[in-house]
């Protein structure tokens, strides 16, 4: 299962893919694995779309759609998560997340992909067991799981180049509690 995260933003949105796969299978030679019982997290790409805030709403929304769009035909995602908003300091900026919300989910069902949301406390407990753990714990536990080591090249094996942002690690940590969410509920679902 190939799974695109989006951290949606109005200026910068990030964007992260991680693969599930059955142990020994891999994206090949230079792919980022964590093993468990199962399956393997295979990390893919992480990114961001910047857009101009001196454009309009319309205009950077235009940019996250063709970008989003061509990440989403390179990729072929099988699931596109994305964050839940659960509280914004102001509404105007709560309205025009939701707009690039409402670009991501356009796309998902443009390609037919099923989306699926998560809360911050729920990405947090998934990937650290403690739905309050700081962002930089996140971050730790994204490098962890997926084996990555920035700064490297990302022609590197395990390697980011630059570093993972703050949006790219959070789009990660979406599709690796989507994973874990999911095998968890195909593994309760198999026993009844």
């Amino acid at each position: 299962m190939r799974v695109i995260g989006i951290d949606p933003g109005t200026i910068c949105c990030g964007y992260g893919i991680v693969e599930s796969g059955v142990r020994g299978q891999g994206s090949g030679e230079g792919s980022n694995r964590l093993q468990t019982p199962n399956s393997e997290l295979i990390y893919i790409t992480s990114g961001e779309v910047r857009m101009n805030k001196k454009d309009t709403l319309p205009e950077r929304l235009k940019a996250l759609y063709d970008s989003l769009k061509a990440t989403i035909n390179e990729y072929k995602p099988a699931h596109l998560c994305i964050e839940k908003i659960f509280y914004h300091k102001s509404i105007r900026a709560a309205f025009a997340l939701g707009s690039t919300r409402g670009v991501a989910m356009l796309l998902a069902a443009e390609n037919n992909i099923p989306v699926f949301e998560y809360n911050s406390t729920e990405l947090k407990m998934a990937l650290t067991g403690y739905g309050r753990a700081e962002k930089q714990q996140v971050k730790e536990m994204v490098i962890r799981i997926l084996n990555l080591h920035p700064p490297v090249s990302p022609l590197t094996k395990g390697g980011i180049e630059g570093g993972l942002s703050e949006d790219m690690t959070d789009a990660l940590a979406l599709c690796i509690c989507h994973i874990n969410t999911s095998m968890f509920k195909s593994q309760i679902s198999s026993t009844k």
